[in-house]
């Protein structure tokens, strides 16, 4: 399983943004927020933050399998 925490924009040129989740290539609807990482939290605190509310809710079982070691942060400049 590949869980991509991303951000993104909410709605058509709303100028409203959070993040959203994507399992194994499919975002689910029910996963964007309007958040973003906390003060002094890093990009990979905040994506893991993110990904384990979300598991917690959507796949409880899931989240005890998660090896954080793998965790990989890209961060654009966009």
């Amino acid at each position: 399983m590949k869980i991509r925490v991303y951000h993104r924009m909410y709605g058509c040129d709303t100028g409203c943004c959070g993040h959203a989740i994507e399992v194994d290539g499919a975002e689910d609807d029910d996963s964007f927020a309007f958040s973003h990482p906390g003060p002094g939290e890093s990009h990979e605190e905040f994506a893991r933050r993110f990904a384990e509310g979300y598991l917690k809710k959507h796949n409880p079982k899931c989240l005890e399998t998660i090896d954080w070691g793998t965790l990989e942060v890209d961060v654009s400049d966009d």
